[in-house]
């Protein structure tokens, strides 16, 4: 027989090592009005997800409060959060997604409001704001307009964007959308405008680019196989959606395009380009229950259906997926789970699934509406867009998993 403390110092090197390895669920910051940092109220409802800088502070973005139109903020690596810009209208609105980051520190983004059809940001580090382009197109124009799901800022200061309407095409109700580069020296140059057909219509960003300059994406309607519930009065172009590649020259690619049922429909925005060249993404509708699915198009061009969301595990999953060295993927989804409210989760190389949280509305938040980031640690960052301490319309979060 053991003796005792051997017996003991055995259950506290096991209880230890299973607090190591324990996953854990953290509100960094939860938004309510109240004064941030700097005393500026802090802004609420964060539709889109965080960065990390190197030191390990947070950048991302409000949809509303901040006194204005949503804030820019900062949560430094102690949790202290400050505004660092609070939008008012006429220097944009409607910020809905995530922020891209150069070395020197500056932040831009875009906003889909604002004193005309949306625009494109610069944040300085010390809060001052440059309109790098206020879109002039409207809803009967040629011009692109209204910029949406996030921007790509390639290494000499490029940007390249999406916008959901410009084009001339007859197919699409307002126009199909565009992708377009915002060049280094403020030039703006539309690389493809959507027709509405085989190659899709309602571009959502934000575009990845391989080490050849090559561009992906994804048109969230249109396409040439008609979809289940579309087309709709609003928007009468047909089909579920398509994956695209534009090539260093301009050339537009169809990887593949959707056709509802067991293979989804509805891409999300914010593919992953993993080291072997194969594509992974998210379909918010489709596959066996109708609650979206996780999909991998190979460098090859097959497509495969890795996951399917069934409700319970969530249902209408969000792009913007991460992966660790393993090999594992992460990611969010808006709804269900055993509280409806969402879910964030873990789809590993053996197809093994699992659930991390089970949001419930309470201080953990409801509804993320953006994907995860990953620290060099393995930890998780997102957002949730309201908390539903008081209703289900409150505040919302910055969270972090260990996974």
């Amino acid at each position: 027989m053991l003796p005792k403390k051997l017996i003991l110092a055995t259950i506290l090197v096991i209880g230890f090592l299973g607090i190591a390895r324990a996953q854990t669920f953290e509100v960094l910051r939860q938004f309510n009005g109240a004064p941030s940092g700097n005393g500026l109220s802090d802004g609420a409802n964060p539709e889109g997800g965080v960065i990390l800088d190197a030191a390990g502070n947070l950048y991302g973005t409000t949809f509303a409060g901040g006194g204005g139109e949503g804030v820019v903020f900062k949560i430094n690596n102690k949790g202290k959060e400050t505004v660092l810009f609070t939008f008012q209208g006429f220097n944009g609105e409607d910020v809905r997604t995530p922020l891209v980051r150069d070395q020197a520190g500056n932040l831009y983004g875009i906003g889909d409001g604002g004193p005309g059809a949306g625009m494109v940001f610069k944040i300085s580090p010390n809060g001052q704001e440059t309109q790098l382009i206020d879109f002039k197109g409207g809803l009967n124009t040629k011009q692109p307009g209204v910029p949406t799901g996030g921007i790509l800022r390639d290494k000499t200061g490029n940007i390249f964007g999406t916008t959901f309407f410009g084009g001339s095409s007859t197919v699409c109700k307002f126009s199909c959308g565009s992708v377009f580069e915002l060049d280094n020296a403020g030039v703006l140059h539309v690389l493809h405008n959507f027709s509405g057909r085989s190659d899709g219509s309602r571009p959502f960003g934000p575009l990845v680019q391989d080490a050849a300059g090559n561009l992906y994406g994804v048109a969230q309607q249109g396409g040439d196989v008609t979809c289940p519930g579309f087309p709709t009065e609003q928007f009468p172009e047909i089909g579920c959606g398509v994956v695209f590649k534009i090539s260093s020259k301009g050339v537009l690619t169809v990887l593949h395009t959707f056709t509802g049922g067991t293979e989804g429909a509805i891409p999300q925005p914010g593919l992953l380009l993993d080291s072997s060249g194969n594509l992974l993404g998210a379909t918010f509708a489709g596959g066996s229950a109708d609650n979206g699915t996780i999909f991998r198009i190979s460098r090859t061009g097959v497509y495969t259906v890795l996951h399917d969301f069934t409700g319970t595990d969530g249902a209408n999953p969000n792009g913007g997926l991460v992966a660790d060295a393993a090999g594992n993927l992460y990611g969010t989804a808006q709804v269900g789970g055993t509280d409806i409210d969402g879910t964030a989760w873990v789809l590993r190389p053996t197809g093994e699934f699992k659930v991390l949280h089970n949001f419930i509305g309470l201080e953990d938040g409801a509804f993320p509406l953006a994907g995860l980031i990953l620290d060099p640690a393995g930890r998780l960052y997102g957002t949730t867009v309201s908390t539903g301490l008081i209703q289900r319309v409150q505040g919302g979060n910055v969270f972090r998993i260990t996974p």
